[in-house]
C-alpha cells in the first residue's frame, strides 16, 4: 500500500507502546500492537489498517434502487451490494471521495448521475479496522453509453430492485452487506 503510515489514528495513540507491522499489501496492512489500556494492563491488539472507501445510494428514481450482485470469495457466495469501492491514491494523495463514488457507479451500474449529495462516514468494525466509509446518495440516474470498465478483479451486474422488492430481500437475509443494510434503511426513512 503506497501511502503515509502518518494517516493511521491507531500509530499515533499514546497508548501503543510497541507496533508490529505483520503484512503491507495492496489495499491493506496488518499490525499486531501492544496497547497499554486505562487501566495499565498491556495487551496485544491486531489492526487492519484499510484505505478509506466510498459507496453509493444510487437511486433510480423514487421506488427503485440500483445494486450490485457480485461474487464474494470471503463469504464464498454472490452478494448483493450498493455500489461501493475503494479511494484510489493519485500522486501521492487519496482522491476526492466524490470523484470515488462517481467512477463506481459508472464502473459498477454503466449509470452516472445528475445530482449528488454526501451522506454519513461510518466505520465497518472499528474494534480492528479503521477503514471508514463514506457513503453518497446519487440521483437522476441516467445511462453512460461506453461506461469506465470494471476493474479487472471484479465482475459485477447492476440491478434495479423496488422498494418491496428490498425489504423482501432484507427479510429473507439475502441482503448480508452491512453498508448496503444501512444504506436501504436510510433510504427507506426518507420515504
Amino acid at each position: 500500500m503506497q501511502i503515509n503510515p502518518e494517516g493511521i489514528k491507531f500509530i499515533d495513540k499514546n497508548q501503543t507502546i510497541k507496533q508490529d507491522e505483520v503484512f503491507d499489501g495492496a489495499i491493506m496492512r496488518i499490525y499486531a500492537n501492544t496497547i497499554k489500556l486505562p487501566n495499565g494492563s498491556e495487551v496485544v491488539r491486531e489492526m487492519i489498517h484499510h484505505l478509506p472507501a466510498v459507496a453509493v445510494l444510487a437511486k433510480l428514481d423514487d421506488d427503485h434502487l440500483i445494486l450490485v450482485k457480485q461474487y464474494r470469495p470471503a463469504v464464498a457466495q454472490d452478494v448483493y451490494e450498493i455500489p461501493a469501492g475503494i479511494i484510489d491514491i493519485v500522486e501521492g494523495k487519496l482522491e476526492d471521495p466524490l470523484i470515488a463514488a462517481q467512477r463506481e457507479l459508472e464502473e459498477e451500474t454503466g449509470y452516472q448521475a445528475k445530482s449528488w449529495r454526501e451522506g454519513a462516514s461510518f466505520y465497518v468494525s472499528p474494534g480492528y479496522l479503521d477503514e471508514k466509509i463514506t457513503l453518497f446518495e446519487a440521483e437522476g440516474l441516467y445511462p453512460i453509453e461506453q461506461p469506465l470498465e470494471q476493474d479487472l478483479d471484479e465482475e459485477v451486474e447492476g440491478i434495479s430492485f423496488s422498494r418491496q422488492e428490498l425489504i423482501d430481500l432484507m427479510e429473507s437475509g439475502q441482503i448480508i452487506d452491512l453498508k448496503t443494510l444501512y444504506a436501504i434503511q436510510v433510504w427507506l426513512n426518507q420515504s
